[in-house]
């Protein structure tokens, strides 16, 4: 994947961008009525996405200038940070396929896990700022291990149910998260990366296996999406979830609308 950076300074305002320009920082400037900004560049924002470079952008008779460095130079040189940035921005999608060529090829079922009747008051998912160059993040609302018949599965982790049962309550959540990125996007294949997930899993106090109770979402991610499935991740305990279900995960995803 290209990186480009640019750095724009209009009336003192300084706007730095990498490549297409998803926001990460917004230090309190304010673009002014009837003012024209940089294209792809607010005012005050510092953006990041894939796959474009920026350059100079006309403004409205203020002064406003661009420079722009490539990906390589612009890696930073402390390694925490080098690191951070080759996992975040240059994670790749599965070599063996695209997401839904990869559900079929594992033979994954994702009928029959939608809710038809939700109990909560909720949007499924919502997409989170404006999408520059495609690109969004899309929150997918808590899923529930809802089996292909329609059944859930419930207990309590260290109580009435095994840590096995954890687990493939667990996968369940995720085969349910993948349906319903199905259901709201259209494919699949519109996902780029697994940003974030939360998985919740009801357990007893003495219960520890939390983390490898949620590693089965990350596995189905990864076999799903290939390094890009890969996230940030939570594993909590808690005492109880709606309707007794074992476990619920929530997660972030980086969407292509393009």
């Amino acid at each position: 994947l290209s990186w480009a950076v640019a750095v724009a300074v209009t009336d003192g305002r300084l706007a730095l961008m990498l490549g297409s320009g998803k926001t990460l920082l917004r230090p309190g400037t304010r673009s002014q009525p009837g003012r024209r900004s940089q294209p792809g560049v607010r005012s005050g924002n510092v953006g990041i996405g894939r796959g474009r470079a920026i350059g100079s952008g006309r403004g409205s008779g203020r002064r406003s200038t661009g420079i722009v460095m490539s990906s390589t130079a612009d890696r930073s040189s402390d390694p925490h940070i080098a690191k951070l940035q080759e996992l975040s921005f240059a994670s790749e999608l599965h070599p063996e396929g695209k997401p839904s060529e990869r559900v079929k090829q594992l033979g994954l079922v994702l009928e029959g896990r939608l809710p038809k009747n939700p109990l909560g008051v909720y949007h499924p998912m919502l997409l989170a700022g404006a999408p520059v160059g495609g690109l969004a993040q899309a929150h997918v609302s808590g899923q529930v291990p809802r089996n292909p018949d329609g059944s859930l599965c419930c207990g309590i982790a260290g109580a009435t149910a095994t840590e096995e049962e954890a687990v493939e309550a667990a996968r369940a959540c995720g085969l349910t998260m993948l349906a319903t990125l199905e259901n709201q996007l259209g494919s699949l294949d519109r996902i780029k990366r697994v940003v974030k997930v939360n998985g919740f899993v009801a357990s007893s106090p003495d219960f520890q296996k939390h983390p490898i109770a949620i590693n089965a979402v990350s596995h189905l991610f990864m076999d799903v999406f290939g390094p890009a499935g890969k996230s940030a991740r939570s594993a909590v305990g808690v005492a109880a979830l709606p309707l007794g279900i074992l476990c619920e995960v929530e997660a972030i995803f980086e969407v292509d609308l393009s």
